[in-house]
């Protein structure tokens, strides 16, 4: 057989069906046109769509969104009907300024922060909108709205992480394009953003920042403005000073990007000073508005603006029987005290993580020391047990209490009058055994104290930076296990690291908000608790068991920790703190200055944590008890 020749088996394998051929092109051709009415349907459809509602819906009119803003706020306790404060808008801290009265550098600073392309796109960014789309179905929140976006939400009221809201931001910003020119859009978001400090508008918030009006504004100020417009109460240099200028670094070099500021210039440009805050404000119902605020802003996406459009009801987790008693102790010990004494009192529900009572002292500018790092002494004693215990320690086992002696190359010595040896883990978290202590964190690993700190609630950084070592990635020194050396921690987280071992070791997150209900009683917000069993339970039980024997020699039915961070070798103490808890209610108290200093009373005595920090401490506990019949 030559090879041209085939076989006929071969020739019906290799020659194709004459009836298969149609069938196939059918069937493609079916595809086809299905594929082509898909395609015609995936545009046709939101095109329609838009064009009716584009007809439908009315643009908001600039004047009656600048008038809206005027509802009250109003605070309640967290029974839901005793009003704590209320948050009136400054109708008189509003001026309208024109376009022509704005400075240039003014709208670069603006625009570099939340919109570079505003003057060219037709009022929303698609790039953005879809991957705010891509959010919304993910579960995360954000996008990428537009100036003119950002203005129809506010005109709108609607705040909903929504594809529903979207699209009508969409139409919206379109209709707006073509109904108002740029500098009417420009202007009439600038006469209505929200920049804190109950500024709404460019010009109120030029007087409520630097004291001057808009056109008086340079470069440096413009974007200080510009980079608070995001978080109008957490970036406030007054709240948050590294987050102010982190933001402000940004928009300059956005403007420089953008061929709106040369690089000389920006070189040239420094951080601007601002007015203070609420000067002279330094009450803790001020104090507790303001963590109100900036709770709404960060977790439920509801700023203050919109809270003045709506007018909201926010029930806070604030307890008023406990509050009461707090304010009253405060003001009782500190009447009469040196004028550098500061003092911060928090309290926290172990069961909720809801703040029941709050005072942050102040300084004359409305600084809130409940939120400000302090070197914490002796109250980290427990998280060295803690880590110790995780690390397979036992809490009878014995530990090296001698005094003086040098751990980790660091000489260290007991509190006058403190002895321990033979010295057991639990005696030694008891009492301020500071070498014991300091011996058990240097055989555990100081890194592991760390651990065990942030498991319980303490941030392991703060603005970027590291709050227990020098620098991020540093192991820090025996010093941790006294609360000295770089160990700073607010008193409101120490008061939730408390409240985590007061819950038999499960740390939920610490909250100021129960709900958030608008003008009909609609919930808005509901509280988002976030709950872990941080460290087992038996850990938790045994620290407390060595706690409340500290409480037993102090008269106190509690576990309690009293702390001290010392200054010199005499006996002064810079900072003084009482930290403890019952299983339904934590408490920290700290007392300390400005500067590192002795503090004494004002009779001239050293101030001591079972003295005046104790007295406010047993009046806050004795107020929640009341109100709770616990």
């Amino acid at each position: 057989m030559t090879v041209e020749e085939s076989t006929p088996e071969q020739s019906e394998v290799e020659q194709p069906d004459k009836k298969e051929v149609p069938r196939r092109k059918r069937i493609w051709r079916r595809v086809r046109r299905t594929c082509y009415v898909l395609v015609f349907l995936a545009v046709a459809v939101p095109v329609t769509a838009f064009v009716i509602c584009y007809s439908m819906w009315d643009v908001p009119d600039p004047a009656d969104v600048a008038a809206g803003q005027n509802q009250t706020i109003t605070l309640y306790y967290s029974d839901g009907t005793t009003e704590l404060g209320r948050i009136i808008p400054a109708s008189g801290n509003r001026t309208s300024v024109r376009f022509q009265d704005i400075p240039e550098h003014v709208q670069h600073a603006v625009l570099a922060a939340e919109d570079k392309s505003f003057w060219d796109n037709d009022g929303f960014n698609l790039a953005g909108i879809v991957r705010s789309a891509w959010n919304n179905l993910t579960g995360f929140t954000g996008g990428g709205s537009t100036i003119t976006q950002q203005y129809i939400k506010k005109a709108t009221g609607d705040d909903k992480h929504s594809l529903g809201r979207k699209w009508r931001e969409l139409v919206l910003a379109k209709k707006m394009s073509d109904t108002y020119t740029k500098q009417d859009l420009l202007t009439a978001y600038l006469n209505t953003v929200y920049f804190g400090r109950g500024a709404n508008g460019i010009q109120a918030a030029a007087r409520a920042y630097f004291g001057k009006d808009v056109q008086q504004v340079n470069v440096a100020e413009a974007a200080l403005l510009a980079g608070v417009i995001q978080r109008p109460t957490y970036w406030d240099p007054d709240v948050d000073r590294d987050n102010a200028e982190r933001r402000w670094n940004f928009v300059l070099d956005q403007m420089v990007d953008d061929g709106w500021l040369t690089r000389a210039d920006r070189a040239a440009t420094k951080f601007p000073a601002t007015l203070p805050r609420d000067a002279g404000q330094s009450s803790a119902e001020l104090q507790i508005q303001n963590q109100v605020l900036a709770e709404l802003e960060e977790r439920a996406d509801l700023p203050r603006d919109e809270g003045h459009q709506i007018g909201y009801k926010v029930v806070t987790t604030i307890d008023r029987a406990t509050q009461q008693s707090t304010e009253r102790a405060t003001d009782a010990v500190m009447a009469g005290q040196p004028d550098y004494l500061r003092t911060a009192v928090v309290s926290v529900d172990p069961n909720t993580g809801g703040v029941v009572a709050y005072s942050g002292g102040g300084n004359g500018r409305g600084l809130d020391y409940a939120q400000t790092l302090q070197e914490p002494g002796t109250t980290f004693g427990p998280f060295v047990g803690v880590a110790a215990m995780l690390d397979g320690m036992r809490p009878d086992q014995p530990v090296n209490g001698w005094s003086p002696q040098t751990i980790g190359g660091i000489p260290m010595q007991n509190p006058a009058g403190v002895t321990c040896s033979p010295c057991s883990l639990r005696k030694a978290m008891a009492k301020p055994v500071n070498t014991a202590i300091a011996s058990v964190a240097l055989r555990t690993g100081t890194q592991k104290v760390v651990d065990a700190a942030v498991q319980l609630g303490i941030p392991q950084e703060l603005h970027g930076k590291p709050t227990m070592t020098a620098k991020p990635g540093d192991e820090p020194d025996t010093r941790i296990a006294l609360g000295m050396g770089s160990t700073f921690v607010r008193p409101i987280d120490l008061a939730t690291a408390y409240a985590t071992l007061a819950a038999d070791g499960v740390r939920t997150s610490t909250h100021f908000v129960k709900r958030v209900e608008d003008g009909a009683g609609n919930v808005r917000y509901r509280e988002q608790l976030s709950s872990q069993q941080a460290i087992p339970p038996k850990v938790a039980w045994s620290v407390t068991d060595a706690l409340s024997e500290a409480g037993d020699e102090a008269h106190v039915k509690a576990a309690i920790r009293p702390g001290t961070r010392p200054y010199g070798d005499a006996g002064a103490n810079a900072k003084a703190w009482l930290a403890g808890y019952t299983r339904n209610l934590a408490t920290v108290v700290w007392m300390g200055s400005d500067q590192l200093k002795p503090i004494r009373n004002k009779d001239g005595k050293d101030i001591t944590p079972l003295a005046e920090p104790a007295a406010i401490w047993r009046a806050t506990m004795a107020g929640y008890a009341e109100v709770s019949g616990r």
